[in-house]
């Protein structure tokens, strides 16, 4: 019974947020075996009677309305941006990555996670990048303008750094000390949702100014 128990269940589904339109997907109930009652129903079944089991819903542990509610802007940081067609395409990109990003209680953002490599494949470009004091060419130039301005938006929402790391050299896009650098696969920029309800990461680049919302429930 137990085995048959097991393959029968399905975990439940939390509300998620479709990438490209933020649309909320609703929740999917799960569904779990009653055994007890199973059991209680087959031990009072006469011979040849067809035996089925007993199945008890499970919800998930938020809703679509929960997300609904998420309208607040908890913090809210935006830098100026400047640069060729080559830095405006990855900035755009992860940009794109990141925005609509939602982020559970005690769930952990990996900005690396989230953007991914920046790759040819990917549409990411060469671009200014600083490697070791110097600046050069490379993949993906300007997306630690996106890293930073997320550090940002995530500190004026009171969130919990875990991870983050300062460029080698002065950037001109934010005052001194405030930047965030990264790299796929070595630095990355983290941070935990320590509020105790769902967060909804947005974030854009408009009128020469890339910006991030981090959005929350009202108090």
């Amino acid at each position: 019974m137990e085995n048959m128990a097991l393959k029968e269940q399905k975990l439940p589904l939390e509300p998620a947020l479709d990438k490209e339109t933020g649309e909320v997907i609703p929740e999917q109930e799960g569904c779990i075996v009653d055994i007890e009652g199973s059991v209680s129903k087959a031990l009072q079944a006469e011979e040849g009677d067809k035996l089925e089991l007993l199945m008890r819903a499970i919800p998930s542990r938020y809703s679509s309305r929960d997300l609904q509610k998420i309208t607040l802007s908890r913090g809210y940081y935006e830098t100026w941006f400047t640069g060729t067609y080559q830095r405006y395409t990855n900035v755009s990109l992860a940009c794109s990555s990141v925005n609509n990003s939602l982020l559970w209680p005690g769930q952990e953002f990996s900005f690396n996670e989230t953007v991914g490599p920046r790759t040819p494949e990917r549409g990411y470009m060469p671009a200014p990048v600083f490697l070791m004091g110097a600046s050069e060419l490379d993949y993906g130039g300007g997306v630690c303008q996106v890293a930073t301005t997320v550090f940002n938006a995530a500190g004026k929402a009171g969130l919990k750094i875990i991870e983050r790391h300062l460029h080698s050299r002065r950037v001109h896009y934010v005052a001194e000390g405030k930047d965030a650098t990264v790299s796929y696969g070595d630095l990355d920029l983290k941070f935990s949702n320590n509020t105790g309800s769902p967060l909804i990461i947005k974030a854009g680049i408009n009128r020469g100014k890339v910006w991030v919302n981090i959005l929350g429930e009202e108090d």
